[in-house]
């Protein structure tokens, strides 16, 4: 089956490809390039580039983002590219997630790291945050209470009842949303995990 996208999303699946092909160019010649490219198409798209096939041939008239990118390198200093994943935000997933367990101050630290990470917006911040707080903790505490348990004597009749009062066929389906809400959550952040998304960090 042929995927048709609208010139809308050409265009940002271009910027987007010559924004992390640029990530080596130092910063002020990255933004000076993206903001030559942006634009170009801009002009382009307002002198009466609109359908899907126009705006194909004016990308490629205007060439293969890294070839772009190396004739921007001509004479400057490259910087090293940061990697998608650094040590220290793999162990704020992993803070996050099963720092609970650490009596609660490994996800504290988590939450530390996340807010002080460039990897990730604000929103994907609150994601991580609140979602579900101290990550698979609370799945674990769920999974250690009992349900009611109730003794009777020789005739049947109810002697008392301990535990608490919720029918056991709940608790897994419970445990199992809750696990499945962290794993979401989890799942975001290592999908959306790019250096420098974070306005004003530079972690």
């Amino acid at each position: 089956m042929t995927v048709r996208h609208t010139a809308d999303e050409l265009v940002d699946a271009y910027l987007k490809y010559l924004g992390e092909a640029a990530e080596p160019l130092p910063e002020e010649r990255r933004t000076e390039l993206l903001a030559e490219v942006r634009t170009h198409v801009a002009e382009e798209r307002a002198a009466g580039v609109v359908t899907p096939e126009e705006v194909r041939a004016m990308l490629a008239r205007l060439g293969d983002p890294d070839e772009i990118v190396a004739a921007a390198t001509d004479g400057l200093v490259m910087v090293k590219r940061q990697p998608r994943f650094r040590s220290r935000d793999v162990a704020t997933l992993l803070l996050l997630s099963f720092g609970g367990f650490l009596y609660l101050l490994g996800w504290v630290a988590g939450v530390a790291l996340l807010w002080t990470s460039d990897r990730w917006t604000r929103e994907e911040k609150l994601l991580g945050t609140l979602v579900l707080p101290f990550g698979f903790l609370p799945v674990a505490l769920l999974g250690t209470l009992s349900t009611a348990a109730c003794r009777a004597d020789l005739n049947g009749e109810i002697l008392g009842c301990g535990g608490y009062t919720y029918p056991g066929w709940f608790q897994v389906p419970i445990m199992i949303a809750l696990a499945a809400v962290q794993l979401v959550a989890l799942f975001v952040l290592v999908k959306n995990a790019r250096p420098r998304r974070s306005a004003g960090l530079r972690g």
